[in-house]
């Protein structure tokens, strides 16, 4: 096993330099590594552990009997969750600050949805039955459980970051519940007239229902023997706001001054206030939301392509090649450099800060003024980002 630590000083009272800067390299198997708390917490396949940023030095070091497959960060409960394989599943949750085991379960067909502010959200059964489950993270002590339908859908997305006041589920035949995420107490429920159908391709089917949900409001995007509709309702209550005739279907998705409606052959902006449809982007297979006016796009093609887009006109911005985006930054890749950018706030622009060699694009991650990307090379590195 070979450890590189890398820090770059100017002095004790000297600034950080502008750029991107290699703090630390681990060559040798990494299952899976989580950025939180001024740390990198890291899994090898027999081990745990935390690595002090940007110092790179090593504060703790936790074994483990059976493999260890996953890890989620608890930064305010300060838990680090290690998901171990072996005889069976097991959960073990750890003192983030000591690598102290705090607690351990079995964790057989149990998803884990979120690890956030003290909770840990899991989910057992699948199809029409499921139970969701919120558990103490640093006590593993349960705070509510119940069973519910998610065959159609389980959201919002903020939920799987631990960040949204609400669960809502709704069943294959269109039964809504809509749970406190604090209590797991029914804030809502009610029935959608719907009929979900799924294609392992992800194309639209000629029958075709989509359920999404942004911010308090959950859309309803259907086609039914070539009569497209979305409709928009109340989370709480469940209640039709609009509905509209005759437009896109597909997936909704918050993008600023418009929805976002995208079936992964092109990309419509609507009104949020009624569906009229803003504009329609033929090249682009899906956008979201980059900040309060720009969206970021992908397109159809195999090795896809991104762009900046203006989301009140849907116009082509800046074109971004093959890129990622990482919370604010974007990672560019051309040939076997990948170039990290973020936004200028002088300029409202886009700014390169520096560039990385060999690294696993696709599969970086970013936690506060931190990048850590496997790399083609094998080993598993973090760079700070000033």
């Amino acid at each position: 096993m070979a450890l590189v630590a890398v820090l770059l000083a100017l002095g004790g009272a000297a600034p950080a330099r502008r750029g991107l800067t290699p703090v630390l390299s681990v060559d040798e198997p990494v299952t899976s590594a989580e950025l939180g708390a001024g740390s990198l917490f890291l899994a090898t396949p027999k081990e745990v552990r935390r690595y002090a940023l940007p110092a790179g030095t090593r504060d703790w070091t936790t074994p483990s009997e059976l493999s260890v497959q996953n890890l989620w960060v608890d930064e305010v409960a300060g838990v680090v969750l290690v998901l171990a394989a072996g005889d069976g599943d097991s959960l073990t949750a750890l003192d983030a600050r000591s690598g102290r085991e705090l607690w351990t379960r079995p964790a057989g067909d149990t998803l884990v949805i979120s690890l956030s502010r003290g909770g840990l959200l899991t989910q057992t059964g699948f199809g029409e039955v499921a139970r969701l489950t919120l558990n103490d993270s640093r006590t593993g002590q349960e705070r509510w459980s119940r069973e519910v339908d998610p065959a159609g859908f389980l959201g919002p997305d903020d939920m799987y970051e631990g960040r949204s006041s609400m669960i809502v589920a709704v069943g294959a035949t269109g039964s809504v519940v809509v749970l406190s995420y604090t209590d797991g107490s029914v804030l809502a429920d009610g029935v959608l007239d719907l009929n979900l159908q799924t294609t392992t391709d992800r194309s639209v089917p000629a029958n075709f229902t989509s359920v999404s949900v942004v911010g308090d409001r959950l859309y309803l995007s259907r086609r039914v023997l070539g009569r497209a509709s979305l409709a928009a309702y109340s989370v709480r209550p469940l209640a039709e706001l609009w509905r509209a005739e005759g437009g896109p279907t597909g997936t909704v998705t918050d993008c600023g001054p418009v929805l976002c409606v995208a079936d992964t052959r092109w990309v419509t902006g609507v009104d949020p206030a009624g569906g009229a449809v803003r504009w329609e982007q033929t090249a682009w297979g899906v956008a979201y939301r980059y900040d309060g006016h720009r969206l970021f796009a992908y397109d159809n093609q195999e090795d896809a392509r991104a762009a900046l887009l203006d989301a009140a006109s849907g116009r082509v911005l800046r074109p971004l090649g093959q890129s990622r985006q990482l919370g604010d930054l974007i990672l560019r890749t051309d040939g076997s450099r990948t170039f990290v950018t973020v936004p200028d706030p002088a300029t409202g622009d886009l700014r390169t800060v520096g560039s990385m060699v060999d690294a696993a694009w696709f599969r970086c991650q970013a936690g506060g003024d931190y990048l850590v990307c496997p790399t083609l090379r094998g080993d598993t590195a973090v760079w700070q980002v000033n």
